[in-house]
This record gives C-alpha cells, structure tokens and sequence, in this order.
C-alpha cells in the first residue's frame, strides 16, 4: 500500500473539516466528521455539476492527496503490542485504505424480508463469476441476528458518495434509510448493543448517544419480539439517550424519530453527571410514611447501558483519514478522566444484576484496558466483566485486553511509563497529568485482570475488513461501594460522634485515622475524583445540586422534565375522553399519552417505560428533547360530526398494533395500493370494495346515532389479517373520511415508502441502473419508486458519530 490516496477517492469533496473524536461527555464513542459535509458537499458537487456541464471533471477528483503517514502513531503502538509485529503492518495497511460501506436492515418495516431477498439476489447475480458488476455484490454478516446486517466489501463507503459512477446505488441506499427502512452504519459499531443482550421490557440508557446509529439498532432490536410475534403489541421497555450537546441531541431526535418507536426518549445533559431519578416505590410504604403521607421513592435504575463514550477516533482512520495527521500520543491522557467517570456514573445508574457495555473506537489502551481495569479495581466484587454473548463471539475475529501497557510522557514522544512511581512529581500535576488509573494493573490485582482481560474484545480492523473498536461487558452484582470522599467523611463523622460522646463521659477520645494502606489508597483516588475522573460520580451529581439556602438542605424532587406534561394535565380527562370514544380507544389508556407543555396541538404515544420515566422525580429538571411517538394532532378545521384531532403517520402503526384501536378501514393489498396510487377513492367506491371482499369496515368507523353510516373524521387504512405475512408487521396509513370521500393524509415521500413495503423492492438492473450524471441522478434511468428523494440529503449516521 502506498502512503497517499487521492483524497477525493477518500475524503470527497472539499477538505475535512472535522477533529476526530470531540472531548465532550455526551457525544458517541464513533467517528466525527462535519456535519455538513454530507449535505453541504453533495451539494456543492451538484452545483459544480449544473455550471460547468456535464463533461466536466468531477470536483472530487481534483483534491489533493491525503498524507495516510504518521510515523508518531506506528511508534506508539509498536510500543503498546497491541499485536505482533506481522500482524501490526497487515493492520497499517488495512488503516491505508477506505472502509467498507455497510447497513442494517429495520426488520420493524414490512419490506424488510422483500429488502433482504433483493440484497441476497445481489450476491448472487454480481457475485457471478465474469460479472464485470462484481463490486456491487454484497456480502452477508452471519453474526447479525435474522440476515439484516450487509456490508459492500468491495466498495468504499465514500466512494459510493461522491463517485457518480456509484450515483444509482448510492440514491437506491439514500432513499431507502430516509424512509427507517435501512441505517448505514460501520460493522463494528452494531457490535455493542448486540453485546447488551436487549430484551423488550428493558430500561435502557444510553449514556453518549448521538448521532443514534447505535440508539436506533436497540429500538429495532426492542421491537423484534413484535415482529415475530412472541409478544402482542408494543414493547414496554425504554430506551433513554443522552446527549450534551443541545445540536446533536436534536439530530439525535431527528434520526431515531424515522423508526416510530413509543419506547424512545431523548434528554440533553452531561453523561458525567447524569442525574438519580426517583420514582413510586413498587413496594408498599413503610408505616411511618404510610401515617405520614409520604409516598415511598426508589432509585430509577435501568437494566441496560451503552457507554460508548467519546474517544480519540483513531480505529476510524479509514473513514475518517485526516486523523493520521492530527493524531498525537496526547489524545488518550486528555480524555481518559472523562471516559473513567462516565463508565463509573453508567455502573451506578445500572440495576443490580444488569449489564453494561463500555466501548470505544480507539486502539490506545489508556482509553480501552486502562479505563476498564481502573473500574475493576476501583469496585471490587460489585462488578465483573463478563464474556458477550457466545453466539456472536465465536463468530468474529478479535484480539483479547492487553496483559499490560505503557503510557507515554505527557509532554515528550517517544518516553514511556511502567509504574506510576516512576513518573515525575511535576508530571502528576497540570492539564495533562498522569494519574495511577492510567497504568496496567499490579500486585494481586494482575491476576485478577489477567482472567479478565479475556473477556474484552479488541477489533482490529485487517482482521474483518473493518474499522477498529474495542468492547468490555460488565455486569453489576451488588451496589458499588462508596468513594473515597465519602469513606472519609463517613469516617470522619463517625470520630466526631465519637468524640462527643466521649466528651460527654469525661473520657478521652479513640484517634480516627485508618491504616496506612488505606489511607494511600483514599488519597490516590481522591486525586482521580479532583481531576473530575470520580469513581462514583453520583457524589458529583449530588455536589452539583446547589441548597436552597443557608441550613435549608438540599431542594426537594420535582418533576423529571418541563417540556412534557401528562394528558390529565395538559388536556382534562373529559376531552381524553371524547378523543377516546371517537378513535375506540379505552379511556384507561390515557397515561400512555403526553403533551408538550407549551403547546397543546401534538399528542405523543409512550411505551410502559417512557411513562416510568415521566413519573420519576430529579433534584433538578432534565431537558428532555423528545418523547415517544407523535400520535395525533389537533387541527383547526374539521367536520362538524368529528372532533378536532386527526391521527399521525410517525406512530400510527404502533398505536394500531398496541391499543386496540377500532377506527379502521382494513383493506386488501391491491385497496391500499389503489389508495397510495390514487390518493382519494369516493365513498362510493370504497363500499364496493366492502362488498366485494376487499375491505372491511371496523365498529369505530360506524356513527352510533346513524349506524348505517360512517362517522366522518380521521381514521387508519390497515391490512386485512389474511392479507398479512405470517409474520405481520405493523402496517397502517393515515387517511380522513368526509362525506363523499376517503383521503390519504401523508406526505409524498411516506406515501412512496409505504407502497414499496406492499410492492416489493425495484429489480437488481433498476438498482444498479446507469446514472444520468450527478445532476441527474434522482431522474436517473431506473430510477427507484422514492425517487422524489435527494440522496444528499440523507445524513449519514456515522458522519457525525465521531465523538462528540
């Protein structure tokens, strides 16, 4: 492999605008580019495209060389041993060439098995011997669960973005992730939510979620269950993501918003100092409270939680190549605090029992072992790593921990560390000092991390054509033991009262110093929790909650969000009610809706879950940026026999499939094809179809003073059971009834997206169609049923999963 690329056979485009992985506590542990590249330089491209003509030289071809050396980088790990030598310059050649690109089919949507069956037709047309269309042969991953995984071996993820001659399959793929249908994501990032083991009652955080590729993964991965139909309606669990920057927490609503889940909630706070939530005790009051009033509270812990936490980037040098020159030994000592405190603050927060991910999308083991063993020894026997799952492990190649490590001067490269005795006084102190966490376990605790070690996986990425990441599973098996501040202070305290009692006696006081050993210990992590790397950060997030005033204590719990109220609150119960009578809705169901509080024309769908949450208390308000699924909305105009709410496409199909709703027209596949086609069908019409078999009119569409007719207003267009899958997916379409007429109420790209779930996916020639050129390519020959879509305006998830 050569040491240059062309950077628009790399990068695309324009320059890399990014940094790598960003150092804030709330961002994704993936790789991070401009946000505006994908749309901004797609763009721009097409502009180019429409002034100059078609004949023109792309713009991309004319950027100048990417510089894929960094002579720092291969001395660091060469140090490190992060493996043999043979196998260290296999991994640097694979880091000189682009990555892969990749989805994840939604097996949520009802084309996704029509999806897979035209992926596998794929391979197996391209996949010919002498099919000169061989790159486009795609190449199943065997480890994903049910074949939704792919992933393009043979074609660079950017090249299919900015390479025209890829413009058919790159609008096919744009398209069909603008309609939930597909997610683009690296391989290994599917990795860790498969790693959690998500079942779909579960409380699950995910601690630094943005941009959602991951958070999106364990929604579909929630609602699996659904689909097979081992469970009937929704699931109840949650999925809580977090994100710091306000930004990214909106792109993060934006993009798991596509999937119409109810169990999605979205907060924008710091992961450091993510706060305790209390919530009604499921078990009964004590007496005392009981005679008191008081309602009994228990700590909201979740049974899942990703900490895939912001990192330095450098397994993504493939997507993302400007890091071999940025890149610089620094990276891991900067960060390793913030990640140290973020995995303490995910185990505090986790059920005992659950399990935790802790992963990261850098190869430097300050961020990877040193992280992990630091936890280990930190918390004793409360947590243990744990193998992932066998069915998954067995099928991936991948590196072990590292047995040990150095760690790097913080001001000279190329000068390593052993032992935390060895470093300079002044050199433990100032921006970057180094701190005893950093350095390979020793004394008894070598063995211990010796057996541990074996359950981490490092993912290197010449070993599956991949990029690199690193993985470790914890599971919680009893509450963690408090931090050092706190021992002292307890200890302390005690000695006081002590103190005083003995005062009182007239006899002379015990001292109240520890031993020797201890108190060494208390002081070193005294230190970590200084530099803001706290073994139990829940101390923090305590500290950071100012008194009410002088001797008053700390405030009291109040709601967990002001954005959403519930629909008692916002609306009264007597308009729940008409709004449930008229939809065929049990009244009961009101709590699994909520409203925004400064607004009252959208109502959302929350699963059991979400509604957990919503009830809990915090000593200071989340921002919370998005809650379950729209449901309905009010509207301004209406019949006069209807009510002033009509539903939402984005979580029909749940609300369908969940709550019984009866206000239906369930129709055969060619009604609803008709419908999409058409738009509106006549009264007249649609009572043909009824009786001719077509169609079937539910109860809830019937006006109970005039039962021969239907009541005008919003209804669901759903399938007919015997014209369902064996495996029914959750499928309905917004319309409204009028007098004289049935009428779609969707957009034209749900529209669009909706009939390819009943129509099948385009053929493989319309697929791999020849483009018309980058101006053109939406209109191009063999243009896909989405076509009204523009491909640059998809985001790409893993753009912008670098890390913030």
């Amino acid at each position: 492999m050569g040491g240059k690329r062309k950077r628009g056979r790399w990068q695309g485009h324009g320059k890399g605008k990014g940094k790598g992985k960003k150092a804030d506590a709330g961002g994704s542990g993936e790789d991070e580019e401009d946000a505006g590249e994908d749309e901004d330089g797609g763009r721009e491209a097409k502009r180019g495209a429409r002034g100059g003509g078609r004949g023109e030289e792309d713009a991309w071809r004319d950027c100048e060389p990417w510089e894929l050396e960094n002579a720092s980088f291969e001395a660091y790990y060469r140090r490190q041993g992060i493996c043999s030598e043979e196998e260290f310059l296999k991994l640097l050649a694979t880091l000189k060439t682009g990555l892969p690109a990749a989805i994840r089919v939604n097996r949520m949507r009802l084309g996704a098995p029509a999806l897979c069956d035209r992926l596998q037709e794929l391979l197996t047309v391209c996949g010919a011997d002498g099919d000169e269309r061989g790159e486009y042969a795609p190449q199943k991953l065997q480890w994903y669960p049910h074949g939704l995984g792919w992933m393009w071996p043979s074609l660079e993820r950017r090249l299919i973005k900015k390479d025209r001659r890829h413009a058919s399959l790159k609008g096919y793929l744009a398209q069909r992730e603008r309609a939930g249908l597909i997610s683009r994501q690296e391989v290994v990032s599917m990795l860790p939510p498969l790693f959690l083991g998500l079942e779909s009652h579960h409380l699950v955080l995910d601690l630094c979620a943005a941009p959602g590729s991951k958070t999106s993964q364990m929604l579909e991965v929630m609602h699996w269950a659904q689909v097979a139909q081992a469970e009937e309606g929704a699931p109840k669990g949650l999925v809580l993501a977090n994100e710091l920057q306000w930004r990214r927490a909106n792109m993060l609503a934006h993009q798991v918003g596509r999937l119409g889940s109810p169990c999605m909630v979205v907060v924008n706070c710091d992961a450091m100092f993510f706060p305790d939530m209390y919530c009604p005790s499921s078990s009964m009051a004590t007496e005392a409270e009981a005679g008191n009033g008081v309602q009994a509270r228990e700590q909201l812990r979740f049974d899942r939680v990703l900490c895939d936490v912001p990192c330095s980037g450098d397994g993504t040098m493939r997507k993302t190549p400007y890091i071999w020159k940025s890149w610089t030994f620094k990276g891991g000592l900067a960060l390793h605090i913030r990640q140290l405190t973020i995995l303490n603050r995910g185990l505090d927060l986790l059920k005992t029992g659950g399990r935790l991910v802790y992963s990261t999308c850098s190869l430097n083991p300050i961020e990877d072992e040193a992280v992990v063993a630091a936890a280990l020894r930190r918390h004793g026997d409360a947590i243990a790593l744990v193998p992932p799952p066998a069915d998954l492990s067995e099928r991936i190649k991948a590196g072990r921990g590292l047995a040990t490590w150095a760690v790097p001067h913080s001001e000279k490269d190329g000068e390593f560390f052993t032992a935390i005795e060895d470093v300079p006084q002044e050199l433990k102190q100032g921006k970057n000092k180094l701190l005893a966490s950093m350095f390979p376990p020793y004394g008894d605790f070598a063995k211990t991390w010796e057996t541990a070690r074996g359950h981490c996986r490092r993912l290197l990425p010449h070993l599956e054509n991949t990029g690199g990441f690193f993985i470790a599973v914890f599971e919680k098996r009893a509450e963690l033991p408090p931090s050092a501040k706190a021992r002292r202070e307890a200890r302390n305290a005690e000695h006081l009262k002590a103190k005083g009692e003995a005062a009182a006696k007239g006899e002379p006081s015990a001292a109240a110093n520890a031993d020797d050993a201890e108190e060494e210990q208390e002081d070193e992590e005294e230190k970590e929790e200084a530099a803001g790397g706290t073994a139990n950060a829940k101390d923090q997030a305590d500290a950071a909650v100012p008194p009410k005033g002088k001797g008053k204590g700390p405030p009291p719990l109040r709601r967990i969000t002001k954005e959403y109220a519930p629909i008692a609150e916002a609306l009264g119960t007597e308009e729940w009610q008409k709004i449930a009578d008229f939809f065929g809705l049990d009244p009961a169901h009101m709590h699994r809706f909520v409203m925004r509080a400064e607004g009252d024309r959208q109502m959302f769908y929350i699963s059991e879950g979400a509604q957990k949450l919503l009830r809990s208390e915090v000593k200071l308000p989340t921002r919370m940026v998005m809650c379950g699924v729209l449901a309905l909305q009010r509207i301004g105009s209406y019949h006069e026999r209807s009510i002033p709410w009509r539903l939402a496409q984005d979580g029909l199909a749940q609300l369908v499939a969940a709550l019984g709703f009866r206000r239906q027209l369930q129709c055969k596949r060619s009604l609803l094809r008709r419908f999409l086609a058409e738009k509106e069908l006549t009264l007249q019409e649609v009572r043909s179809a009824v009786e001719k078999g077509e169609a079937k009119i539910l109860d809830g569409l019937l006006d109970p003073k005039e039962p021969a007719e239907l009541l005008p207003g919003s209804l669901a267009l759903t399938l007919l059971p015997e014209a369902q899958d064996s495996r029914p997916h959750p499928f309905a379409i917004a319309a409204t009834l009028s007098d004289g007429a049935v009428e779609l109420q969707v957009s034209p790209t749900d529209a669009a997206s909706l009939a390819e779930d009943l129509d099948g996916q385009p053929s493989v020639d319309q697929i791999l169609g020849a483009s018309a050129g980058a101006e053109e390519e939406d209109e191009a020959e063999g243009a896909v049923p989405m076509a009204a879509m523009e491909a640059d305006d998809i985001r790409d998830p893993d753009e912008d999963d670098a890390g913030a």
